[in-house]
């Protein structure tokens, strides 16, 4: 049924696109760097109430439609607070259809709807009810079925945001989520939900801590003590060469893992292994210390079994995959569990550290897979650990669920915090915000996903100024944390929602680097280039795309000058290009700048 919803948005969206001087669609894309999704779009995060009053007003409504109708999002993400429309307790309650608050998130999920715009929605929280109950699920399912019976059906049900995360009112366990989950395809059932419209997604978590393990959402972990705890794992291949192992350590000096080979599996010998060098990994606010260490070997003789020991550490040792690999056979173990070590010769209590994205989408609950995902450049981070870190996470979910749409529901920066722990959201008024989503998202398509819906439109809490415009009364013609004005990160992010439409095949070019570049074959034949220059000097790129000869629209945003908008302040083109990539083109791009060029008007 996923696919079915995808390949509909697909149909829709790609009979909408518009294009300037287009090329004939017989013109085929070549497959060298030609990324492995189904591009469903780019969007954001939307709060459906109004931003004044208790019901929407013409002039706020207006507003948000003719700047949303500008974007065109792929996707768009809505989430429901239970208060809106049910009060009361495990034991039962009453719904409330007829509330000013659930009528303008009807409202709006209509409104995107009507537009044939996917919706992922959920709730955000369930309150003092019980997340495994089968009354959660219920009051859910009747939530989805009356909206469906309105018009306004949401594509993706993702239930309660963010389970993994533990806080003052949530605590849950991915056995709590399993339970929950199949209470909610069990309700749906019961409540008469059409799931070729509505497709139970999820499981929503916050994975911005895969980077810890360089994207890796599958690994085993030894156990964790000063002494008597050495662990070790086997693999068993008859005249086994070479072998490369992923470890992730907690020390930039470790030297707490060796090798050893056997003919039997009896007696041992030490293998000499070169020490890797450890390669540091994002961790930002999600912990420290985490290294990467790849230890490989080759010209191995004699051997039957390879095993990996880990001597007793006070740090923490986890294995990511290891490839062992003979003259005609390899061995690929990607950790996710042990069936493929030899479990009579395992030693040590070993853990799984499963992400709860990749055990959610091998669950086969899910008909589309959905996570979180924050860029930690705020925190110190090179921007450019994205790609590698979402490559590596989205290859392991398309191996677990082939052809299931992969998508963000929450895509940003990882916010600040103040002292007493509320989020910093300051960075979304700068300058050089347009540049990081920008950056953000180029990373993002080039990685696999099928869209990413950012963090936000336009606010939700007075504190939670997140959007690219404002809630409140501040000076509309100024940006600031309550005003209305459209404020920088628009610019770039509206270009890419809007000339990135559902159904373009991604290309992902090789880059300079410190510049991000990505090439869009659209729906209509068409073509879109964006280049985001992170670098302190102006750099070159050239293009190979079977484009033949185009005309492209072009625009530009550049860190701390004006950008050409109309009296909207929606982005304006800065000039047109026509040239013919099938052979080679160079374009340039300015120091802290962003250039979008596009066949679509």
């Amino acid at each position: 049924m996923a696919r079915t919803l995808c390949a509909a948005l697909l149909t829709t969206v790609a009979a909408l696109g518009t294009g300037l001087a287009a090329p004939a669609p017989s013109v085929a894309a070549t497959t060298d760097d030609v990324v492995s999704s189904h591009w469903i779009g780019l969007g954001y995060n939307q709060n459906p109430q109004p931003p004044s009053g208790t019901s929407w007003s013409t002039t706020d409504w207006n507003r948000m439609v003719s700047r949303t109708d500008y974007m065109k999002p792929g996707v768009v993400r809505v989430m429901f607070n239970l208060p809106w429309f049910w009060s009361g307790t495990d034991a039962g309650g009453s719904y409330d259809f007829a509330s000013a608050a659930y009528l303008n998130a009807e409202k709006v999920i209509k409104h995107y709807a009507d537009q044939g715009v996917p919706v992922v929605s959920g709730l955000f929280g369930i309150d003092n009810l019980t997340y495994t109950s089968p009354n959660t699920a219920a009051v859910q399912a009747t939530l989805v079925k009356h909206l469906q019976a309105h018009g306004a059906a949401p594509g993706f049900w993702v239930g309660v945001n963010e389970p993994n995360v533990s806080n003052d009112s949530k605590s849950y366990s991915y056995t709590d989520w399993q339970t929950a989950t199949t209470n909610l395809a069990s309700a749906f059932a019961t409540a008469g939900v059409d799931t070729n419209r509505t497709v139970i997604s999820g499981a929503d978590t916050a994975e911005a801590g895969i980077s810890a393990y360089d994207g890796d959402l599958g690994r085993q972990t030894a156990p964790v003590c000063n002494a008597g705890c050495d662990s070790a794992l086997v693999w068993k291949l008859a005249s086994l060469n070479t072998f490369t192992a992923q470890v992730y350590a907690d020390s930039a000096t470790d030297t707490a893992i060796t090798f050893q080979t056997s003919s039997d599996g009896t007696t041992w010998k030490s293998l000499a292994v070169t020490p890797p060098t450890p390669v540091a990994l994002v961790t930002g606010k999600n912990g420290g210390g985490m290294w990467s260490y790849t230890y490989t070997a080759s010209g191995i003789t004699g051997s039957k079994y390879l095993r990996l020991s880990v001597a007793s550490s006070a740090l923490e040792h986890t294995i990511g995959s290891m490839h062992v690999a003979n003259n005609s056979t390899t061995v690929d173990d990607s950790l996710d569990d042990l069936t493929q070590t030899q479990a009579a010769l395992d030693t040590g209590t070993w853990k799984g550290t499963n992400s709860w994205w990749l055990r959610s989408a091998q669950s086969g609950l899910l008909g589309t897979t959905e996570a979180h995902f924050y860029g930690q450049e705020l925190y110190g981070a090179a921007p450019e650990y994205v790609e590698p870190v979402m490559s590596r996470a989205v290859s392991q979910i398309r191996t677990a669920v082939p052809g299931s749409p992969v998508l963000l529901g929450e895509t940003g920066m990882k916010a600040l915090q103040y002292p007493d722990g509320s989020k910093d959201y300051r960075f979304a008024l700068d300058t050089t915000q347009p540049l990081r989503m920008a950056d953000l998202a180029v990373q993002e398509a080039r990685s696999g996903v099928d869209g990413a819906a950012a963090w936000c439109l336009d606010g939700y809490a007075s504190t939670t100024f997140c959007g690219m415009w404002g809630r409140g009364n501040d000076d509309p013609g100024k940006v600031s944390a309550h005003s209305t004005a459209l404020r920088p990160w628009f610019y770039t992010w509206s270009l890419l929602t809007r000339y990135l439409p559902t159904g373009s095949t991604i290309h992902a070019p090789a880059e300079p680097a410190g510049v991000r570049v990505l090439a869009a074959q659209l729906p209509n034949g068409g073509w879109t280039f964006v280049l985001v220059n992170r670098t302190s000097v102006t750099q070159t790129v050239r293009l190979t795309e079977p484009t033949g000869s185009i005309t492209l629209n072009k625009y530009l945003y550049t860190d701390g000058a004006t950008p050409s908008t109309d009296v909207n302040g929606f982005p304006t083109k800065v000039g047109t290009l026509t040239a013919n990539f099938t052979g080679g083109h160079t374009l340039t791009v300015g120091v802290g700048s962003v250039l979008v060029f596009t066949t679509a008007s």
